[in-house]
């Protein structure tokens, strides 16, 4: 059986993420591949992103940071394809990997790579640390059994689930993606509510298996072009206000965990 290969999307001049993460996975013995992300901030790159705002699509709502995510992601998905792997994971460079994603790589070249779905995507952590985090459910009698880790299947709130991070992937989903993306034209790589709702996406399932350190403008350009554009957009709640809607998630919270 082929291993299924592990790609991680980074700057090619991000010299001491790409350091740290190879270090990571040379301390659990597994072999991944770099693919050179396109970086917004590279004066060659400005004609292309130009050309994608041009193009149609959510580039008039998007920054160059994402627009730069997106393709680096949909170019993942054309090399994913043109090897013909079944299934990938992408991983990107500054998530906090250990024993855990060992022991489930070990387990996922295995026979139990046979209970994953095509059309299923698995989101292999990175949810912690954001704000609609507390408030995503997910069921505790439908999951992916892979020993002491659970792949469990989201129940409530999926169009919470953000980032591209950590996900594993397979050869049938990012086909789907690549032709949404012909007809739609350019969207945020993390936009998963308009592939689930386009039929691209069946099921989430989510697992924090890999962490991701908590942003800020500080340490994500991305994150900082997200912020200056929706700052003063939304007035802040009372305190009373925030409590019973925080609340009422939670409650849901715990009601959907029960759905299978």
């Amino acid at each position: 059986m082929m291993a299924v290969p592990i790609y991680v999307v980074s700057l090619l001049k991000d010299k001491e993420r790409r350091k740290k993460i190879s270090d990571d996975f040379k301390k659990i013995d597994i072999d991944f591949s770099f693919y050179d992300a396109i970086d917004a901030k590279c004066s060659e790159n400005k004609t292309l992103i130009e050309e994608v705002r041009l193009s149609g699509g959510d580039a008039a709502e998007m920054s160059d940071g994402e627009i730069a995510c997106a393709l680096s992601h949909r170019s993942v998905y054309h090399d994913f394809l043109i090897k013909n792997h079944n299934w990938a994971i992408i991983l990107e460079d500054d998530v906090i990997i250990d024993d855990q994603l060992g022991y489930f790589f070990d387990l996922l070249n295995s026979e139990k790579i046979n209970k994953l779905n095509n059309d299923d995507l698995y989101i292999l952590g990175g949810q912690k640390g954001l704000h609609d985090y507390p408030v995503i459910a997910t069921s505790l009698f439908t999951f992916v059994d892979f020993g002491k880790i659970k792949l469990r299947r989201v129940t409530y709130n999926q169009h919470k689930i953000r980032r591209t991070c950590s996900y594993l992937i397979s050869q049938e989903m990012c086909g789907k993606i690549l032709n949404l993306a012909k007809k739609d034209g350019i969207f945020r790589a993390d936009d998963w509510k308009r592939m689930k709702r386009n039929g691209v996406i069946n099921n989430f399932f989510l697992s924090e298996i890999i962490e991701h350190p908590i942003v800020c403008e500080l340490n994500s350009h991305l994150e900082a072009e997200r912020n200056l554009r929706t700052i003063n957009k939304k007035s802040p709640r009372s305190k009373v206000n925030l409590f019973l809607k925080k609340s009422r998630a939670w409650l849901r919270t715990f009601f959907f965990s029960f759905s299978a």
